[in-house]
């Protein structure tokens, strides 16, 4: 009878025990899998991270010897009436757009990647972080080469062929290529006295001894909001209309690529002869009325 009584207890304990270890199974099993699916994550993305910066880092040196062919063209003689030079130069800028285009393409989908997986990615974050800064690095030498091919009279729709960057509509890529345009073309102008323009912050008065034989310059961070903006392919005369036939520029500009135009020895306007000579220094004309 005890016997029996003890197996009867012994049942139900046995079916719990073996209940609770299915359970801890489970979870276990459902833990392994967790697992390995992180790890097969984490596999997939430093797979796709080493073949992305990899694929980037040969862009950007394929870029930096095409930058280089343009140096080596603009430095050598006859370039300014050699057309093949120039066609070779404008090849050179057309390559390094397709290039510029694959890296924002390339590091667009690093970073949709990063963000749908569920690991922790900080690491990978920082990463993609430190290359996207690289390519926008890169981005700003070449609109700086752009300016200065432009300005030797390159036309900006060839110098932006074929560049396209990883956007999500056509508008917005064409939305780019307009804002270099823009960039490249816009000039700022500011006219007054020197008590106006330092008032404004423009200008300041160095060296000299207590005021005596100082200059007036430009100020270190000068008041950029205080300048009239132009469109230098649109505006090339200044108007001036001055009472008195005394002003000069304090900017830094060639002195024959522009002149200033005088009716009764008055000063009417700043008549500007070469834009892309007279713009090429500074884009911010500074006229001070003395």
């Amino acid at each position: 009878m005890r016997k029996a009584l003890l197996t009867l207890l012994a049942v139900p304990l046995a079916i719990a025990c073996n209940q609770e270890v299915k359970e801890e199974n489970a979870k276990l099993s459902s833990e392994n899998a967790e697992l390995r699916m992180e790890n097969a994550q984490k596999d997939s993305l430093i797979n796709d991270f080493v073949s992305s910066f990899a694929s980037i880092q040969e862009n950007l040196a394929t870029i930096r010897e095409r930058e280089e062919s343009i140096q080596a063209a603009k430095e050598g003689k006859g370039f300014e009436n050699s057309s093949s030079a120039r066609e070779q130069v404008l090849q050179d800028v057309e390559a390094i757009n397709e290039l510029l285009s694959q890296n924002k393409e390339t590091i667009k989908g690093l970073n949709d990647k990063v963000k749908r997986y569920s690991i922790e990615v900080g690491k990978f974050k920082r990463m993609v972080a430190n290359l996207n800064a690289e390519i926008e690095a890169k981005d700003q030498q070449v609109i700086i080469l752009k300016e200065d091919l432009a300005s030797m009279n390159f036309e900006m729709s060839r110098l932006n062929a074929r560049l396209v960057y990883a956007d999500s509509t056509n508008r917005a890529k064409s939305e780019v290529i307009e804002k270099q345009t823009e960039d490249l073309n816009t000039a700022y102008y500011a006219v007054g006295t020197y008590g106006d323009l330092k008032e404004n912050d423009v200008l300041v008065k160095k060296g000299g001894v207590i005021g005596i034989g100082s200059t007036k310059t430009l100020a270190t961070d000068f008041n950029k909001a205080y300048f009239t903006k132009i469109d230098i392919t649109k505006i090339t005369t200044i108007p001036l209309d001055l009472e008195d036939d005394k002003a000069r520029l304090v900017s830094n500009h060639p002195t024959d690529a522009y002149t200033f135009t005088k009716v009764d020895e008055k000063i009417t306007a700043l008549e500007i002869l070469n834009p892309q000579a007279f713009w090429k220094t500074s884009k911010y004309l500074v006229v001070l009325v003395d």
